[in-house]
């Protein structure tokens, strides 16, 4: 007997139900389904509605957690500290102006080894502007946080959960993005797994010994002399160093269970006949997807592991690339210098190859990139390559 179109559709994700939902709400329903046990909140544009809605879920009583509003975000990501060394999972999210707010207590959170996991929904600073851009994260790449980036809303939810994964084996923090609007405001097709799996591959948190304990009372974050200092630093390089291999060991565990994989770097189209491979993160890797199919000789190179860059990942996606290709990296961020953030981790991963480098911007601020820009992209590099280039500028 022939199968149903719907139960064939079912049997893709077994133990999931599929609904349409925003990228807010998937990540909100992330941190509800990894159950976080506390969720300190600031509301920013654009990520409020998963705080809200986080907010939503523990009045209905569909999660067990501590939620307290916060008077900035500041204190949102400090008492986020003190939860975590107490020994709670915590979430949270935040944006732009907040994410900035937060700086120095990103760094503590990342030196004090706190699992600690956030979405933050892209956004720029000033001029002042909500919409979709890279810079606030990038712009926080050397506070020790793990980033990953998500090209869809199914994606963010799942890294979601890989992050408290990867998050609690190092003992460090762990940053989800995804792009303002375009993932955070527009509804798409979700596969939710059901609790009982996810418990299945996220056990309650396992505690170190070294959480805060009432009964019996220890100092944290005291002054260090300079060895000390190192010490800490040389352990936390050696862990994060592990962070590349980890994911891709996560990627393939969710996979086996949940039914989707994932790795730290996708190619596509990417052979020893790629003329071109574009490079992106989040959501505009899904509209050079589309294009490139009427491009055979370019292809996509998608990060979704930024921080630390994975060197290793690249290069393996990289190695079957005639010398004279062009690696393209697509930026939607600017942090006050020549080259975009992508360009310079490539350079640095890139080291002593011959591919011949560009770097375009493009998106900034939320302007759009349709299909018709990424032509333009492949269009300018194919004849006349400058080493900088700004699309659709005004």
């Amino acid at each position: 007997m022939e199968v149903k179109t719907e139960e064939k559709v079912k049997q893709l994700f077994p133990r999931h139900i599929q609904k349409i939902m925003k990228g807010n709400f998937a990540a909100a329903e992330a941190a509800k389904l990894c159950r976080a046990g506390f969720i300190p909140a600031y509301p920013i544009t654009p990520q409020t509605t998963i705080v809200e809605e986080l907010a939503s879920k523990v009045a209905r009583g569909e999660l067990d957690a501590t939620y307290v509003n916060m008077d900035s975000e500041h204190s949102v990501f400090a008492a986020a500290m003190g939860a975590s060394l107490a020994g709670e999972r915590v979430f949270t999210a935040t944006s732009g102006q907040g994410l900035f707010y937060a700086h120095e207590v990103l760094h503590a959170i990342a030196h004090f080894r706190l699992p600690v996991v956030i979405c933050n929904v892209g956004r720029p600073s000033i001029p002042w502007n909500i919409w979709s851009d890279q810079t606030d994260s990038i712009s926080q790449r050397d506070t020790g946080w793990i980033q990953f980036y998500g090209e869809s809303s199914q994606e963010v939810l799942d890294s979601v959960i890989q992050a408290y994964v990867i998050a609690e084996s190092l003992n460090i923090p762990v940053m989800v993005v995804l792009d303002a609007f375009y993932q955070s405001h527009t509804s798409e097709n979700i596969w939710v797994p059901d609790q009982d799996l996810v418990d299945e591959f996220l056990p309650p948190r396992k505690l170190t010994g070294g959480e805060i304990d009432g009964v019996n009372p220890k100092a944290v974050g005291g002054l260090v002399p300079p060895e000390h200092y190192e010490t800490f630093n040389y352990r936390y390089w050696n862990d994060i160093n592990k962070t590349e291999e980890l994911t891709i060991e996560t990627g393939e565990k969710f996979g086996k269970h949940f039914g989707r994989y994932y790795t730290p770097v996708e190619a596509v189209n990417i052979g020893p006949h790629t003329k071109m491979v574009l490079v992106s993160i989040s959501s505009i890797s899904t509209t050079i997807r589309g294009v490139i199919k009427h491009h055979p000789d370019v292809g996509l190179l998608k990060l979704r592991l930024f921080k630390p860059f994975p060197k290793n990942s690249v290069l393996e996606a990289l190695k079957g690339l005639p010398e004279n290709a062009k690696i393209v990296a697509v930026e939607r961020n600017f942090l006050g210098d020549k080259e975009g953030a992508i360009l310079g981790e490539l350079r640095r991963a890139l080291y002593g190859t011959n591919f011949n480098l560009y770097d375009v911007y493009t998106g900034l601020g939320g302007k759009d990139v349709p299909p018709l820009t990424i032509e333009k992209i492949i269009y300018a590099m194919e004849n006349n390559p400058e080493p900088v280039t700004w699309i659709d500028f005004e």
